[in-house]
């Protein structure tokens, strides 16, 4: 039985040198990141059996793609293409406007997976199957494969965690609410950030509130609630049990995959029998040691994030 299970795509990420321009650079580093691979990272760092299940085209970025997961200890399942591309996307820091992302995710193998193209028997097998919301958003044809996995794994009692990830959606609220309804009643663990709950749902105010309205509206186990402002402490909410953890301080090196280093990491915990609460204090370690981290995914071990949880020096 594979411990997480993760399905989605992946993207090149291209950045100049801080401070230069897209136009002007000579350099790009190369990084590779996605909701559902970096969480996959997360979690075999911290020592789960983790898996990622995507399609990319059979070209050397594809194949770089594979061989970067795979350098951080994920299995993957890839379903080879012979057409479309993979995605890419460019990213500048530095200048007036502080951060620049440039996109190109049109005509990639990706967008068309279906559920016959991915081992559904994987996902049937594991312990827990994770997909945000940038994976049904992107064709109709993965919503309908996100809904086919979501039942499937349903009916073999597999746990079934689901990220909202509005913002990477690139949909309008409405649009985004109408594709939550038609998933999330197949959800057993939902993570919404409270600007999605906001902004999707109308849930202002009081995060606590929020977050037992989406439980009640999904009947959902367990629910996440991590916040828009780093300081806050992120909230979990199971039952009538309401848990609070604050983030752990350390230097932003990188802000990309910090969210889904937290996600990686409270899903660990939970695998491992973590309290709720014992697991969002495992996330929000990970969350901070990616922070420490340039690039898309958390680099290091269980040992570094046990540091970071006990106050120790990474």
């Amino acid at each position: 039985m594979t411990d997480l299970v993760t399905v989605g795509d992946a993207t090149l990420r291209f950045s100049p040198p801080r401070g230069e321009r897209i136009e002007t650079t000579g350099e790009f580093a190369a990084h590779v990141g996605g909701p559902e691979s970096n969480v996959a990272v997360a979690a075999a760092t911290l020592g789960l059996d983790a898996a990622w299940l995507s399609k990319l085209p059979d070209t050397p970025l594809g194949r770089r793609v594979v061989g970067e997961l795979r350098r951080h200890g994920v299995r993957t399942g890839v379903v080879w293409g012979d057409s479309g591309r993979a995605s890419t996307t460019f990213v500048e820091r530095g200048g007036t406007a502080g951060a620049r992302t440039v996109p190109d995710r049109t005509a990639t193998a990706f967008a068309t997976t279906t559920a016959e193209d991915l081992p559904l028997g994987v996902v049937r097998d594991a312990e827990t199957l994770f997909v945000s919301g940038a994976t049904p958003a992107r064709s109709e044809a993965l919503l309908e494969t996100t809904a086919t996995l979501l039942a499937a794994a349903g009916e073999a009692d597999t746990t079934r965690a689901f990220d909202t990830r509005f913002e990477a959606t690139g949909l309008a609220p409405d649009r985004a609410r109408d594709l939550y309804d038609h998933l999330l009643d197949d959800v057993d663990v939902l993570i919404v950030d409270e600007s999605d709950a906001e902004r999707v749902f109308g849930l202002d105010g009081d995060v606590v509130p929020a977050g037992h309205s989406l439980r009640t509206r999904y009947d959902c186990a367990t629910v996440v609630v991590t916040r828009t402002e780093r300081r806050h402490p992120t909230v979990g909410l199971q039952g009538e049990e309401i848990y609070e953890v604050p983030p752990f301080e350390t230097e932003t090196r990188d802000p990309a995959g910090v969210h889904d280093a937290f996600v990686g990491g409270f899903l660990a915990g939970r695998h491992r029998g973590e309290t709720v609460k014992g697991a969002l204090v495992e996330g929000a370690a990970t969350a901070a040691l990616k922070r420490t981290i340039v690039g898309d995914v958390v680099v290091g071990s269980r040992e570094d994030v046990e540091a970071i949880r006990d106050g120790r020096t990474v």
